[in-house]
């Protein structure tokens, strides 16, 4: 059996955070054109975790432009000299993401004097479609805008795989009751009832009947976020199986790069919250490549050609792989590091480079091969209840006993 190597990352401080990603993101010089490029990021994340991703773009020489809300952190990290400039753009975080949303930005860039931008850089779902849609008003490498939007709503991407032959499984979308309560009964149950668009399994739940789905539909329109009757929703088969993430690193529409790790759900629930991730996976290898290969045949279906993907895809006895969501980004939380303590990559900075057309062959070559005797895990932790973790020491100590002296575990 594998060794199991824990990841905690409870145990890091801000500080010891921001040190790994500095380490991970690391940009030598000679990598990058010799003058300084200006990188346009959309939107900032939280300081805790993305201030980081700012100063070493900085400490590379890169001129960075964030392009924000008002009243956004990063406005901070312009005297200090890490940020070049923040344009804001009132309302940005609510507005839809349209073509005279990005001809606003367009005017603001030019009223703000931003000059030559070499890169348009998303780490963000939130402003993909908009960075796309910008990227290609200044002539950057970008994916394409349809693309995009065909990845953000689900409901497209389902038609798009299914055009191209990939896939072919009960879905339905829908945006009313009464479109409702005519598909819940042509619905397999179990189902899957969904928002159309959101990621982080935001709104999606199971249900066993069409009573349940009815119910749970009403619950999620009593929200404000999507009361709306243009608010289009999924309802769905569910597909019961093994669940992976698999990240593709792909340059001018070529294949360089894939993994594939397994990634835990809530298990008795009728929620998807995720639980951890395994990397590599310990699924048999003959479902891993058949995995693989459909999720490759997958991104080049919906016409993405460019930067650090992430699907999300779970693998049926009755009906192979199945695609849950493509995102045209990098994986979040731990699937960064990951990858720099398995191959030696880092994908951010791997994705930057795409997108500022340098080559990331080499840094691909470079990889570490996984080792066939450990693996890593990583585990969040499931709150029995909601409210607040008064002392996170004590957290990482108990976590830290809980798994002292077990015989497969190597380091934590």
């Amino acid at each position: 059996p594998r060794q199991r190597v824990a990841l905690a990352s409870a145990q890091r401080t801000e500080f010891e955070f921001c040190e790994h990603v500095n380490n991970m993101l690391a940009m030598p010089s000679s990598s990058l054109d010799h003058s300084p490029p200006t990188v346009m990021v959309f939107g900032c994340g939280i300081e805790a975790t993305s201030r980081a991703t700012f100063e070493i773009m900085a400490q590379n020489g890169v001129r960075t432009v964030v392009v924000a809300h008002e009243g956004a952190w990063v406005t901070s990290l312009v005297p200090l000299g890490i940020v070049n400039k923040v344009v804001t753009v009132p309302g940005l975080w609510d507005a839809a993401q349209t073509e005279e949303l990005a001809n606003c930005v367009m005017q603001k860039l030019e009223d703000a004097e931003v000059g030559h931008v070499d890169a348009v850089y998303n780490l963000y779902y939130h402003y993909l479609l908009l960075a796309a849609r910008v990227a290609e008003k200044l002539g950057c490498i970008t994916n394409p805008v349809d693309a995009i939007e065909t990845c953000i709503v689900k409901s497209k991407a389902r038609m798009a795989l299914k055009v191209a032959g990939l896939e072919s499984w009960c879905s339905f979308s829908f945006r009313t009751m009464s479109e409702l309560e005519h598909i819940a009964s042509l619905v397999k149950y179990p189902a899957v009832l969904k928002p159309s668009e959101f990621a982080g399994s935001f709104g999606v739940v199971k249900v066993t009947s069409a009573h349940e789905a009815i119910t749970h539909f009403l619950e999620l329109k009593a929200d404000n976020w999507c009361a709306s009757d243009q608010f289009e929703f999924i309802l769905e088969e569910y597909i019961d199986g093994p669940e992976f993430g698999v990240e593709i690193i792909m340059q001018d529409g070529r294949i360089l790069f894939y993994s594939i790790m397994d990634a835990g759900k809530q298990k008795d629930s009728i929620y998807f919250q995720g639980t951890g991730r395994s990397f590599p996976s310990s699924q048999p290898m003959s479902i891993q490549e058949t995995t693989v290969l459909h999720c490759i045949a997958a991104v080049k279906a919906l016409g993405l050609t460019t930067g650090v993907l992430d699907i999300d895809v779970r693998y049926s006895d009755s009906l192979g792989p199945r695609i849950i969501e493509v995102n045209p980004r990098m994986g979040g939380g731990s699937v960064e590091s990951m990858h720099e303590l398995a191959h030696g990559i880092a994908l951010t900075q791997i994705g930057l480079k795409t997108f500022l057309g340098v080559d990331v062959s080499e840094d691909i070559a470079s990889r570490r091969e996984e080792s066939h005797s450990e693996c890593l895990e990583v585990g969040w932790v499931m709150s029995p209840h909601s409210g607040v973790v008064q002392n996170m020491s004590l957290f990482a100590q108990s976590l830290k006993l809980a798994f002292a002296g077990h015989p497969k575990i190597k380091s934590i």
